[in-house]
């Protein structure tokens, strides 16, 4: 996706259309943390005022877990993710942003190192997951 599109629900919708259910987690993923990257001010300014919006939030985490589910079924990532994992996934790679220049697109490293880390292949077993820890705060994502 070129750098700035975000995660429209144009962009979720095209994902839900693609044949490959891979592909389509890894292009909205991409998405989200492009516009961050392209946003990054603007989001350090709602984060710092507590105004992080959890009713745009929500929406994209469902989708991402049809995706991710998607592509379990479809055998292209591992069978044993949960779908609270890809909310700290999320969260591990927006807070990149804040170690290197917000204009780079040093973040594709690591955006690539997580899908490496989600294919089945050679994976061993996860440690059993932990709920989602729900606050009456709004949302802190290191974002």
């Amino acid at each position: 996706m070129p750098r700035g599109s975000g995660t429209s629900p144009p962009a979720i919708e095209q994902a839900l259309l693609h044949d490959d259910p891979l592909h389509a987690l890894a292009s909205v993923i991409d998405a989200a943390i492009s516009m961050a990257a392209c946003e990054h001010n603007t989001l350090a300014a709602a984060r710092n005022a507590g105004a992080v919006i959890a009713d745009a939030i929500g929406p994209y985490y469902a989708s991402l877990a049809l995706l991710t589910r998607r592509a379990q079924e479809a055998g292209r990532i591992r069978a044993d993710l949960v779908p609270d994992d890809m909310p700290r996934l999320m969260s591990t790679l927006f807070s990149l942003l804040w170690t290197m220049d917000p204009t780079s697109d040093g973040w594709r490293r690591y955006l690539s190192l997580i899908l490496d880390g989600l294919s089945p292949a050679a994976a061993t077993p996860l440690p059993e997951p932990v709920p989602l820890r729900q606050s009456s705060q709004p949302p802190n994502w290191p974002i």
